[in-house]
């Protein structure tokens, strides 16, 4: 997470930081699995190939840094999966909950 060029004194501060980075780390996980739930992940692979070519973690990546350009088709696809992703993990239920 390249955190050995940097210098944190404080252990709880460290943590949080730690703790968010996880937490956007399974976010991304999670909507690279939305787009294989809806499907668009069919746009990131060989036509040839009924296997995953990137990670669930780089397609999540794709999808974040795709959607300002999406079109509202895909959008209005890979949002409700996403919130379907999300509503079926206690962790993110809790914590996203109370928002």
């Amino acid at each position: 997470m390249g955190l050995s060029s940097t210098h944190i004194r404080d252990a709880g501060r460290r943590d949080r930081l730690l703790l968010l980075g996880a937490m956007a780390h399974a976010l991304l996980v999670l909507l690279g699995e939305a787009g294989e739930r809806c499907g668009l992940d069919r746009t990131l692979k060989t036509n040839t190939s009924p296997t995953r070519q990137m990670s669930l973690y780089n397609q999540g990546t794709f999808w974040f840094r795709a959607l300002p350009n999406m079109h509202e088709e895909d959008i209005e696809l890979l949002l409700p999966a996403f919130d379907n992703v999300i509503r079926e993990h206690e962790f993110f239920r809790e914590v996203y909950g109370v928002i």
